[in-house]
């Protein structure tokens, strides 16, 4: 425990023309202020479940199948505090969000954007398929010309 208490340090850096103890004591005190402020208002993002549940215990749950990372970019875009859960043994994976009930417009608009998001990811052909399917193009029509031995390319 002591260890753990002598490695934790803060820094402060105080601008003045003369050092008393009453600016000493003053920066001290807004230090206090915002480390305080940091550690109860939950930040914007991923939250564990005691900062998110710290001063209203309700948490509204929704369940997204499949791709989570995509869903939170959209949460950060629209300032959403979430704690994210995997529901261990199913396949694909299964995430449990839960969010502040406050929060019900930020997260319905970063749900319908991330689902009009995933919905034209779907629609659209792979990338890998195209690929293979110009591979075999281009390997038939190589396969019908002659290469000269002079330049470099042996006959066929």
């Amino acid at each position: 425990m002591q260890e753990d208490l002598e490695q934790r340090t803060v820094s402060v850096s105080i601008q003045a023309a003369k050092l008393s103890g009453r600016v000493l004591r003053s920066a001290l005190a807004a230090a206090l202020r915002k480390m305080e402020q940091e550690r109860t208002n939950p930040k914007v993002g991923r939250n564990s479940m005691k900062r998110l549940t710290y001063k209203d215990p309700g948490a509204n749950t929704i369940e997204v199948p499949g791709r989570i990372r995509s869903f939170e970019r959209y949460a950060r875009k629209h300032q959403v505090r979430y704690h994210i859960e995997k529901e261990l043994g199913t396949d694909p994976p299964k995430w449990t969000v839960y969010f502040k009930a406050n929060q019900v417009d930020a997260v319905t608009a970063a749900f319908k954007e991330y689902t009009q998001k995933d919905l034209s990811r779907s629609s659209r052909p792979s990338l890998l398929t195209q690929l293979r399917k110009f591979k075999e193009l281009a390997q038939t029509l190589g396969r019908d010309k002659v290469r000269n031995k002079e330049h470099g390319g042996p006959e066929l």
